[in-house]
């Protein structure tokens, strides 16, 4: 926006010069094209000053929970000794029914374009250097005295090459260190007067320094190839270069008649086959003859040169007028950033939520394909940031907007598997046998072999485990006369080959039951747990209730 707002001022303001000479005209838009080829380096130097515009994006409402009185959301296990309940379970399935998204695909289209624009200009460099290796170098005659005579009138220091190929309407110059002029393969049929013209002006073009301004001009296209503002600038830059070079060969007594019937007759010669694009300089090029010759034949217009201190002055003033756009802020800002998993990969359709207590407002959106979000027009201010992707645990930040746009990268961790069991023993039990101090191990359950995990880049993809062997705790020998209520929790790591790597006790407990509670859980076996088809290592909460009531099914009749 601000890159398109400095190009576009550029313009007006060569517009406003329409009745001066075409040499300003050029300079207004070279030194607005720089300008905005350096706002991104501005705005990140400049500090920022802040405009009473624009409108915040819409916000809904924030409902804090506490408040509104919603009940909290428990995970437990309702039979002795069975299944895990899982965060991950629904995980796999991540992104399989996202909706198309344009936002997605608009960065590829980007970088397709800017790779095509990009290859277009370098072809046809490459083009113009086959070009002048194959071309023979003229080292004396016609050609190199006019080149030698009409250099010491612009002051030229650098040597100019005189070369002429085989082509036969190929007349461009182009280089900078060691500028070139390439002459068509008819130049030598070309009369003294009109030998002189098409010299004149294309020495004038390497005085004026045109090609690299134009190159530099086609470069900035190529990366912002969608701006159709880049596109009138170049257009307008080869055009009034020119103008001016056309007012530099008419200032040296050239007689604007005369001038426009070299042109218009060589414009007939060159032109006669396919035109094809350069990025260099053109003298006879169609697309511009009607107004120059226009201009030539107007002995009214402006075609006085442009001073050294006159374009210091407008550079200054253009560079002045983009650092104050750099710095500017609408008083709302941006907040990116990206989400990916704990092996570096995006992760699509992650939640994100940006909430303000102050405004009471909330803010949410979604990670697309490439893990990237964006929050649009956010006020200044102090912000809660929640991401939840499914099988992940939930990631929070704080964040401020206050002066300048934000960008975050967040990793997010895989979710934790939770599990509550209920073991009880009663001292009123009838007599028997009693459970031994050894837990019950069940046998181990045959799994079908998984389906062989496609390879994609695409992160976040979770296949969580599956329990093959359960064991259940014992109730110890020497609590079964008093029988304590009590809970333990513990923390399992689970392996990346489904075995318990270690076990230990959260917080306090009673050394009996907990040392039970333990030897149960390492009996414990789990099929692999896969992020992005890779075994991974996955924790575990588990919560042992010794002779708890066990609570009834959530919706199960009295």
């Amino acid at each position: 926006m601000k890159m398109s707002l400095i190009v576009l001022t550029a313009l007006a303001v060569s517009m406003m010069l329409r009745k001066r000479s075409a040499a300003l005209r050029h300079w207004v838009l070279a030194a607005g094209v720089a300008c905005a080829a350096a706002s991104p380096i501005l705005t990140s130097i400049v500090p920022a000053w802040t405009l009473p515009l624009g409108t915040p994006a819409p916000f809904t409402a924030y409902d804090d929970a506490a408040s509104a009185g919603t009940p909290g959301v428990a995970t437990r296990q309702e039979t002795t000794g069975a299944g895990v309940s899982r965060q991950l379970a629904r995980s796999a399935a991540v992104g399989a029914g996202q909706a198309f998204n344009a936002r997605d695909v608009l960065p590829v289209l980007r970088a397709g374009g800017i790779a095509i624009s990009l290859a277009i200009l370098l072809i046809g460099i490459l083009r113009l250097a086959w070009i002048a290796t194959h071309a023979r170098e003229l080292t004396a005659g016609r050609w190199v005295d006019l080149t030698t005579e009409i250099s010491g009138i612009y002051r030229l220091r650098r040597r100019v090459t005189i070369l002429q190929s085989d082509h036969p309407s190929l007349l461009v110059t182009w280089g900078l260190a060691r500028p070139k002029v390439i002459l068509p393969s008819s130049a030598d049929e070309w009369s003294d007067d009109r030998a002189r013209v098409v010299m004149s002006h294309e020495l004038a073009h390497i005085s004026r320094g045109d090609w690299i301004v134009q190159l530099s001009a086609e470069l900035l296209r190529a990366f912002y190839w969608f701006n159709p503002l880049m596109w009138i600038a170049c257009r307008r830059l080869r055009l009034e270069s020119e103008h001016a070079c056309d007012d530099e060969v008419m200032s040296r007594g050239v007689e604007g008649s005369d001038y426009a019937t070299h042109l218009i007759e060589l414009a007939r010669a060159l032109n006669r086959g396919r035109y094809t694009w350069y990025p260099a300089p053109a003298m006879a090029r169609p697309s511009s003859l009607e107004r120059r010759v226009r201009a030539m034949l107007n002995t009214g217009l402006d075609r006085g040169p442009l001073t050294g201190a006159a374009r210091a002055l407008i550079f200054v003033l253009l560079l002045g007028i983009t650092a104050a756009v750099a710095a500017a802020q609408s008083g709302f800002f941006t907040f990116t950033g990206r989400i990916a998993d704990e092996q570096g990969r995006d992760v699509l359709g992650v939640k994100i939520v940006l909430a303000n207590e102050a405004r009471q407002a909330k803010y949410e959106v979604k990670t697309g394909a490439d893990g990237r979000f964006e929050f649009v027009g956010l006020p200044p201010g102090d912000y809660a940031l929640e991401a939840q992707g499914m099988g992940f645990q939930s990631l929070k930040d704080m964040l401020t907007v206050s002066s300048q746009n934000l960008q975050r990268t967040y990793t997010l961790k895989l979710g934790r598997l939770q599990e509550t069991i209920y073991v009880r023993f009663s001292p009123s039990d009838p007599p028997g046998p009693g459970p031994s101090d050894t837990p019950v191990v069940s046998a181990e359950v045959a799994m079908p072999p998984r389906k062989e995990c496609a390879v994609s880049t695409e992160g976040g993809r979770i296949v969580p485990p599956k329990k093959i062997r359960d064991a259940i705790p014992y109730y110890p020998t020497a609590l079964r006369g008093t029988a304590p209520v009590e809970t333990i929790q513990l923390e399992a790591l689970i392996g990346p080959d489904g075995y318990i790597a270690n076990v230990t006790v959260i917080g306090d407990a009673q050394p009996d039951l907990a040392q039970s509670a333990m030897a149960a859980v390492r009996e414990w076996r789990f099929t692999e747990t896969l992020l992005n088809c890779k075994p991974v290592e996955v924790m575990m909460t588990v919560t042992v209730n010794f002779n708890q009531p066990i609570p009834p099914r959530t919706g199960s009749r009295p």
